[in-house]
């Protein structure tokens, strides 16, 4: 008679539905008409069977799955079958009248009927569940009104059943039932009272009771109906709340274990377990993996069309998510987490009740992940994921908090794995923020956390006894963030008052982790990284307050049983960090001095290297370099790994510390440290774009630098090569790599990956946020971040265990081998290729490593290195001078730090150098030298160097007894000198993008007369061409096969701090003249992607850049990520860049002579040192340097400079100017 409707019902034998339904109706109606005594009116009853037949068929086609109506059909479909069932109504009626005084009861009538009707009231709200979980259903603003007006229709039918049937018909159980399961429906959007719950609760436990005619099914149902009211009544409705949550999860848990079939009793189960936890409610012993597991159940055995399965799968996702953070799971589990929240975003509108909650926890997870596979890409997508959620409106005060903590705990992690304050952590291209505007971001978060953690306590005094866990979750992520902070030295803590900065923060970072702590039960799977944030805080703040040492042995204690709580044992990840934590705690004491065996040190590092052998991310790095660290001292441990880590360790002291250890010690951590750069070099591979392989890069130069220190103090110089290279220009070497990586995935059979690799890149590059199509927003729509905001892909890390397992790897990111190197040199022409180490790179820094050309490597000490004064003022100069481009004072303080640093160069570097290289000397022979400068001494013009002594009436510089060049990398100059040599030529192709007056001192003008056949492209195409990217590129590629000589005189932007963003403009770029749209640009990225088609017999492509700063990074050194290395990336041989702004006049001059040094023979190196010494000479002639055809265009230039009052021989003018490459 009636469909019971319990939501796990199974179809019935006739296929379920609604068509099934009417056929029902339509048979019974049928079998009426078939009776011997149904004889009147059989016209019109037949009549009455058609219509409720039509009626079936139209509904019945409507309605069987998958498809189901649009929303703004329900209405009148309910309406229309309702009205269809007047027909069965009208044949009811006819039965009566035909038979006389009836065999049927008309309660029964009534009750068949309204049965049916039931059925098309549950269809309806079958119908409206799906719609409100899914994307183009109904929206969740308009669904609560939906849903209610809905059921209280449905639940009137009920009552007007019971209201009909006699007080002792049987058949009333089953109505009652159903109004008691209307009301659980009704209360899962508020719109039952508290007597109507507890009516309602009282009815379902009364239907339970011993002879009941309804069946086990629907008593197993009823069981969970009455545990479902009493947690409503419990709470009164607010999932807030937990008054008497704990038992009616247990309830729940037994309601599934006595129907173990049923996938909503599984689901309210592992949905209110979830929820206990949530509220931070200890549910005898259970937690987050019973929850999943209870949720994972409930989906195998769900129907996949079933209405509840988008929010089980909502719920399943979240518990998992949060299992995952909590255990501190592998990459792979925060991984399946992710993707299981995306699929969730893909499924719910954008504005359901748990999308708030879905972007949150997303948002940490993708910080997660990004502490395994190092992408930046992650953490920022979170930032700008949690940034878009500030946006909106959060009206709920607690969820606004909530979303503002988490953002600057991520905002903070993301300055701290970029490893700088001032970072892009805006965009990755021209989208992003200038540096200014960033610098100070970490302070200013630190201003931010402390006033929420002050509001949060306000919200908890208000709100006693409510949220407690979301607030002590608030509480926890500000406590770990503070922390971080006191640890991170770019950040709050910085400048030159960082001890009493980083005190305050761990002061704070204490006091909002026991606020925290205050909040959660012991039983919570929390408690135990909330006690570890708080006992980590809490030593650091004894030691720094010289606390008495029974305090800081407590707290060493209390690490040590937290260790060992039967919760964290089974999290075995998390377990390691207790250990490492109460390690490092305890190697620094308990106030006194403590000697630490170092045995017993190497020993547990070992074991937790062994344990993670293939892993790359941040807390792997910094394990084996206190491993290695520890090996290079005989006394107890250096400085911990990681920032807590170092928090703990901060001020402690041990015996030995800096002393020599054995040989093997020693060996064992330059291995240790190889390896590491070997992990750093993995991560850079897997930056989505060049922004985040750059900044993640940037801590191999350092460590390298400090590796090859190591390398030197124990005379393996091979090693020390091998270090500085694993260190040098990543992000660059990467970008080149990527047309090898591509073949090498094709060949190893992976063609599918190598075209989503390439595809992915590319759109990186391009700044797009994700392969997915974009959407139009349509006014009056809520924002969509599933179509915004795509989850980051891992190809790249997809594509790094595929190299590394087939050991194509190393080929591909391993440094040159100092034959290779060798090599390089003798086929270019060049002596030796040196690197240039800055003082304080580590035990052995301040020198040159030097690779000769017979493959010998050699070490030279130079001490003046040490003395850092003058290049670091010439630094701060030379950022005034490009902040402040019109300032007389910056240009006039600039010119004076350059004279002073060029008198440092000779006598700290150049100088000691010239001594040792007599074996590159000979009759008519001066050595040649390819230097690789690392860090700040990238920006020395080092052909400027004053060596001491006199020539020419002048002092001697170091380009009269050297020719110079220079390159990003030893790797870069291997694959330069593996290319053709730039030849002589009579073309050239002119990329000229200056306007107006600059145009007349351009070096395109007399190149246009130098060379007989020249191609020009201008931004207005007045002759060959246009300067549009597509169309300078395709020039580019034609010259390769031609000529290979490309001059490009063009403004440069560079960025504040970001090179690799840098951009050649072709155009007008003063205000007010030219629009953005109209100027076309020529980015770096753009460049050090492509590969232009270079002959493999020549001739070389030679790209002389007569731009502003196109050779130097204003950070980032050891990047060296340049408009200049980007075409040698591309596939250049030589490039002409410049080390600071350039004057045109100069420079165009200075251009002129290089190229026709160029078409006279001379090598790139060699054609730029004739043109400098030219510059220098005092008795310097036009007409006997340059060809006849340009001497009006060189004597111009040349006057111009004179009459500005400029002397030629002003380094200024000349030495900015560098051969890069071969």
């Amino acid at each position: 008679m009636i469909d019971h409707t319990h939501p796990a019902r199974r179809p019935g034998p006739d296929g379920g539905g609604f068509g099934a339904v009417l056929r029902t109706s339509s048979q019974r109606a049928a079998r009426f008409l078939e009776s011997p005594d149904s004889t009147r009116a059989l016209e019109d009853l037949r009549w009455s069977l058609g219509e409720v037949q039509a009626a079936c068929d139209a509904f019945a086609g409507r309605q069987d799955p998958p498809t189901v109506p649009l929303t703004d059909t329900l209405e009148r479909w309910l309406a229309s079958a309702t009205r269809c069932l007047d027909p069965y109504r009208r044949l009811l009626e006819e039965h009566r009248r035909t038979t006389g005084a009836g065999d049927r009861d008309p309660a029964e009538e009534c009750a068949d009927y309204l049965g049916t009707l039931h059925n098309v009231h549950e269809e309806t709200d079958r119908c409206l569940r799906t719609l409100v979980n899914r994307r183009d259903g109904i929206p969740p603003a308009r669904a609560s009104a939906r849903m209610v007006a809905a059921r209280t229709a449905h639940q009137g039918v009920a009552r007007r059943a019971l209201r009909v049937l006699p007080p002792g018909d049987a058949r009333r159980d089953q109505w009652r039932y159903l109004d008691a399961f209307l009301t659980q429906r009704l209360a899962e959007y508020g719109a039952a009272s508290h007597a109507e719950l507890t009516r309602a609760r009282d009815e379902a436990k009364e239907l339970r009771r011993p002879g009941s005619v309804l069946d086990d099914d629907v008593r197993a149902h009823l069981r969970e109906i009455a545990s479902s009211l009493t947690m409503y009544i419990d709470t009164g409705a607010d999932p807030s709340r937990t008054t008497g949550l704990a038992a009616g999860v247990l309830d729940h848990r037994a309601n599934w274990l006595a129907s173990p079939g049923s996938p909503l009793a599984a689901a309210r189960f592992g949905g209110e377990l979830f929820r206990a936890v949530q509220l931070g409610v200890a549910v005898e012993g259970l937690g987050l993996r019973d929850a999943v597991e209870a949720l994972e159940a409930a989906l195998r055995d769900m129907d996949d069309e079933a209405p509840e399965r988008p929010e089980v799968l909502t719920v399943r996702a979240l518990a998992h998510a949060q299992s995952v953070a909590v255990d501190v799971s592998a990459d792979r589990d925060v991984d399946v987490a992710l993707r299981q929240l995306d699929a969730v975003r893909a499924l719910l509108p954008p504005d359901h009740e748990h999308m708030l909650n879905l972007l949150l926890v997303q948002g940490q997870l993708l910080t997660s992940r990004a502490d395994h596979t190092g992408s930046l890409s992650d953490i920022r997508s979170a930032l700008t994921l949690l940034r878009r959620v500030r946006a909106g409106q959060l009206a709920d005060p607690l969820n606004r908090l909530y979303a503002d903590a988490a953002f600057a705990s991520t905002h903070l992690r993301f300055h701290f794995h970029a490893g700088s304050d001032d970072a892009d952590c805006t965009g990755t291209g021209d989208d992003a923020g200038p540096a200014e505007h960033r610098a100070g971001h970490s302070a200013r978060t630190h201003e931010q956390m402390r006033l929420y953690a002050d509001e949060a306590r306000t919200m908890a005094a208000e709100r006693e006894g409510q949220a407690v866990e979301v607030l002590a979750l608030i509480l926890q992520m500000l406590g770990g963030a503070l922390l971080l902070a006191a640890a991170y030295p770019d950040g709050p803590g910085a400048g030159p008052h960082r001890g009493a900065a980083r005190d305050e923060l761990v002061a704070e970072a204490r006091q909002v982790m026991a606020d925290s702590l205050a909040r959660t039960a012991e039983e919570s799977p929390y408690w135990a990284g909330r006690e570890l944030h708080h006992r980590i805080a809490a030593l650091t703040h004894e030691r720094t307050r010289s606390g008495d040492a029974a305090t800081v042995r407590g707290h060493i204690d209390a690490l040590g049983r937290l260790a060992e709580r039967p919760d964290v044992v089974a999290r075995p990840a998390l377990q390691e960090i207790i250990r490492a934590a109460h390690s490092y705690a305890s190697d620094s004491g308990s106030g006194a001095r403590t000697v630490v065996s170092r045995a017993d040190t190497l020993r547990a590092l070992e074991a937790r290297r062994a344990a993670q052998p293939h892993a790359v991310h941040a807390a792997a790095v910094e394990v084996r370099m206190h491993l290695a660290r520890t090996y290079r001292t005989d006394g107890g441990p250096p400085a911990a790994a990681g920032p807590l880590g170092a928090l703990l360790t901060a001020g402690r002291r041990h015996l030995g510390r800096g002393t020599r250890s054995g040989g093997a010690d020693r060996r064992r951590a330059r291995e240790l440290g190889i390896e590491v750069l070997g992990m750093l070099a993995r991560r850079v591979l897997v930056q989505d774009v060049a922004a985040d392989a750059v900044l993640t890069a940037e801590r191999a130069g350092a460590l390298s630098r400090e590796i090859a220190g190591w390398c030197v103090q124990d005379g393996a110089y091979e090693e020390a090569v091998g270090a500085l290279e694993r260190g040098r220009a990543l992000a660059l070497h990467t970008e080149m790599a990527g047309t090898d990586v591509r073949a090498r995935l094709t060949g190893l059979g992976h063609a599918d990956l190598a075209g989503r690799w390439h595809d992915w890149r590319t759109a990186a590059r391009a700044s797009r946020t994700g392969d997915r199509a974009a959407v139009p927003p349509v006014p009056g729509t809520p924002w969509d971040p599933y179509v915004e905001h795509p989850l980051p892909d891992q190809l790249g890390v997809a594509v790094r265990k595929v190299l590394e397992e087939h050991g194509a790897l190393d080929e591909l990111i391993g440094p040159p081998s100092v034959p290779d190197i060798a090599a390089a040199l003798r086929r270019t022409g060049a002596d030796e290729l040196v690197h240039l180490l800055p003082a304080g790179s580590g035990p052995a820094s301040g020198g040159a490593l030097r690779v000769g050309s017979d493959g010998r490597v050699r070490w030279s000490a130079l001490p003046g290195l040490a003395a850092t004064a003058h290049l670091d003022e010439y630094l701060i100069a030379l950022e005034s001078l490009l902040t402040s481009p019109g300032s007389p004072e910056a240009a006039r303080e600039w010119r004076t730090r350059l004279d002073e640093l060029c008198d440092w160069a000779g006598s700290a570097v150049i100088g000691p150098l010239e001594g040792q290289l007599g074996p590159w000397r000979g009759p008519g022979r001066v050595p040649r030298l390819v230097l690789v400068p690392l860090g700040p001494l990238a920006a020395v013009p080092w052909s400027a160097a004053r060596t001491g002594g006199r020539t020419a009436g002048r002092r001697r510089l170091a380009a009269d007894g050297l020719v110079l060049s220079t390159a990003p990398s030893a790797r870069m100059f291997a694959a330069t000198a593996a290319r053709p040599p730039v030849r002589a030529a009579d073309s050239a192709l002119l990329l000229l993008g200056l306007t107006g007056k600059e145009i007349g001192v351009s070096s395109s003008r007399g190149l246009d007369r130098l060379y007989g056949n020249t191609r020009l492209l201008t931004p207005d195409a007045k002759r060959e061409g246009d300067t549009r990217p597509e169309t300078i590129l395709a020039e580019i590629g034609r010259a390769c096969g031609e000529h290979g000589i490309v001059d490009i005189s063009a403004h440069l932007m560079p960025d504040p701090s970001d090179s690799w963003r840098s951009h050649l403009v072709f155009g007008d770029t003063r205000p007010g003249t030219r629009t953005g749209a109209d100027v076309d640009r020529l980015s770096v990225q753009t460049i050090a992607a492509r590969r232009f088609p270079v002959p493999p017999a020549g001739p070389g492509l030679c790209v002389s850049l007569a731009s502003c700063i196109n050779s130097l990074p204003r950070r980032h050194h050891d990047e060296s990520f340049t408009m200049a290395a980007a075409f040698l990336a591309g596939g250049a041989s030589s490039v002409l860049g410049s080390l600071w702004p350039v004057r045109l006049h100069a420079t165009a001059l200075l251009d002129l002579l290089f190229h026709h040094r160029l078409r006279e023979g001379d090598a790139p190196a060699h054609a730029l040192r004739t043109a400098q010494l030219w510059m220098l000479d005092p008795a310097r002639s036009v007409a006997a340097a340059f060809p006849r055809s340009v001497h009006p265009a060189a004597t111009e230039l040349l006057g111009l400079l004179l009459a500005a009052g400029r002397d030629p021989a002003d380094p200024a003018l000349w030495a900015g100017l560098v051969a890069v490459g071969r």
